[in-house]
């Protein structure tokens, strides 16, 4: 086996080390075991782009996410065994303030993620485990607009703070804390017609650096800088309501990593590859009376990738309005 080859089969084993809600990277000479991936795709899904009338609300994320093969270069199963397994929680505080900006809403909020983590690998010796607080996000300023009845409109920046519990050289810590900053520009739009809506949220991803990475290697662990690329990723769900309480649909995500991750330290100045990801799976809302609570229900199917970890994810996300 060349020191190329070898870095492409056991470093992509490493991804599994540097797990994000539900996406990764994977690693190699000129694909390395990290990648920013903060946001946890596929969390939203029907009327994402409606910003609610004034108040406070409490949006929690309840989801169990499981990964089971590693996939390669051109979408292909990689021989090497994985099971990682994570539920997550994740409160979400939201203020929809009565002030306007622009003629839209003005609104902030807050998510603070808690993990339990699993990660093995028989092949690779790995057996990792970590729970605790992830890092959390802050939307300093959300702004949204209502365009008529039917089409809304909401842009954001969200900032994610590396407050978790990261590390460095306890690779299940990293999947929630991350020890680098990430800014995510955010255009969520939707558009209801005759029952239907369709949802997507835009996002793009800006990561800055973690100096204190430990990358794997055959000679032994390395210590240097991260510097994971950009990234463009899109929530996304079309839905029918047949009732004003009860909403069914499909919905998923898309991933592209936009930049190579780039690691320097040991001697070592590595570009990865990029990565790919796609889930698709059936999505239920169901809301009261339409009154002060609401659930959305749904479970994704990934497929698609390339050069990332492929699996399947339930979610369980309940509003409240205070």
């Amino acid at each position: 086996m060349t020191a190329r080859r070898f870095w492409r089969v056991t470093g992509r084993a490493w991804l599994a080390l540097s797990v994000v809600l539900v996406g990764w990277s994977s690693p190699s000479w000129a694909n390395l075991p990290f990648a920013g991936q903060h946001y946890p795709n596929g969390a939203e899904d029907f009327v994402v782009g409606a910003l609610p009338p004034p108040g406070v609300y409490l949006k929690t994320y309840m989801a169990y996410f499981q990964k089971d093969r590693l996939m390669g270069d051109e979408g292909e199963k990689l021989p090497l065994d994985l099971d990682v397994s994570m539920p997550v929680v994740v409160p979400r505080l939201i203020w929809v303030t009565p002030w306007k900006l622009f003629g839209a809403s003005v609104a902030t909020q807050a998510f603070f993620p808690m993990y339990s983590a699993d990660v093995e690998s028989d092949a690779l010796g790995i057996d990792s485990s970590s729970s605790g607080l992830g890092d959390i996000i802050f939307t300093p300023i959300a702004l949204g607009w209502h365009f008529g009845p039917n089409f809304h409109v909401i842009l954001a920046e969200d900032m994610f703070i590396p407050t978790g519990n990261y590390d460095k050289k306890e690779p299940a810590s990293q999947i929630l804390s991350k020890n680098h900053w990430t800014f995510e520009s955010v255009l969520a739009v939707n558009y209801l017609w005759k029952g239907f809506d369709f949802s997507a949220k835009f996002m793009y991803d800006i990561n800055t650096k973690n100096d204190e990475y430990v990358l794997g290697t055959p000679g032994g662990p390395v210590e240097g800088t991260l510097k994971p690329g950009q990234e463009f990723h899109v929530d996304w769900a079309v839905s029918y309501a047949r009732s004003e309480g009860l909403r069914f649909g499909l919905s998923g995500y898309s991933y592209w990593q936009v930049s190579e991750d780039n690691f320097d330290g040991g001697g070592l100045d590595i570009d990865g590859d990029k990565g790919e990801a796609h889930a698709i799976g059936p999505t239920i809302k169901y809301w009261p009376n339409m009154g002060r609570f609401s659930v959305v229900v749904k479970h994704q199917w990934e497929f698609g990738a390339k050069n990332l970890p492929e699996g399947q994810t339930t979610w369980v996300n309940v509003v409240w309005v205070f």
